[in-house]
C-alpha cells in the first residue's frame, strides 16, 4: 500500500493464513511426497495445520457421513448407547449453562429434560426426536438450548407452548368470571 509511505512503495497488505491455500496444500504435497521417499511414516504435517484439517475434512466427507452441530439432540442420541431391554441410558449435557438430559428409553422412547425450576410446570411436547419436557416457570434454560433442536421441533416446542398459555389464560378467564357478583346472584336465583 502506498498510503503515508514517504518512499512512495507498494507493500502487500498482510496475507490471512488462509488466503494462500494453494500455496499451503502444494508445501504439504511436497513434504509428504519426501516423507514417503524417506521411508518416514506420517505426513508430517502439524495437526493444526491447514493441510492436516484439510485431509481430515476429505476423509470424513469420503466416509458418507454427515454431521451438523455437534451438541445437538440427534447427535447426541446417536453417540448414546442403545438401552437394553426394558431398561435406559441417560445422558446429561451442559449447553449454555442449563442441563439437559437426554434419556434413551427401551420401553417408552427418547426424553429430553431441559432445566427445572423449585415449582416446575412441566409440560411434554412430541418432537422428531423424542418427548420434550419443558418447565413453564423455567423458559429462559429453554430458550438457550433451542438451538440443539431442528427448525421443525423448535416450530413444535413453541406451538405447544403458545397453545398451553391461551388454554390457561381462557381458563382462568372462566374462573374469574365465574367469580364476578352478576354470575354469583344469577347462580343463587337458579338455587331458589
Amino acid at each position: 500500500m502506498i498510503g503515508n509511505n514517504p518512499f512512495h512503495t507498494f507493500y502487500p497488505a498482510g496475507v490471512a493464513d488462509n488466503s494462500n491455500t494453494a500455496q499451503q496444500i502444494r508445501k504439504y504435497a511436497e513434504t509428504a511426497a519426501r516423507r514417503r521417499q524417506m521411508g518416514l511414516e506420517g505426513d508430517g504435517a502439524d495437526e493444526n495445520s491447514f493441510a492436516a484439517k484439510l485431509k481430515k475434512a476429505d476423509e470424513y466427507l469420503a466416509s458418507g457421513n454427515t454431521c451438523g452441530a455437534t451438541d445437538s439432540i440427534g447427535i447426541i442420541l446417536r453417540q448414546m448407547e442403545e438401552p437394553e431391554a426394558g431398561g435406559k441410558v441417560n445422558k446429561t449435557v451442559i449447553h449454555n449453562g442449563v442441563s439437559v438430559v437426554v434419556t434413551k428409553d427401551a420401553l417408552y422412547g427418547n426424553t429430553i429434560t431441559i432445566g427445572g425450576s423449585s415449582k416446575p410446570d412441566w409440560i411434554q411436547v412430541s418432537t422428531s426426536v423424542g418427548t420434550v419436557n419443558i418447565d413453564l416457570n423455567d423458559l429462559d434454560s429453554l430458550m438457550k438450548c433451542l438451538d440443539m433442536f431442528s427448525p421443525e421441533d423448535v416450530n413444535a416446542i413453541l406451538r405447544k407452548i403458545t397453545e398451553v398459555r391461551q388454554t390457561r389464560d381462557a381458563m382462568q378467564e372462566i374462573d374469574n368470571m365465574k367469580n364476578t357478583p352478576v354470575e354469583q346472584a344469577e347462580e343463587e336465583e337458579d338455587e331458589e
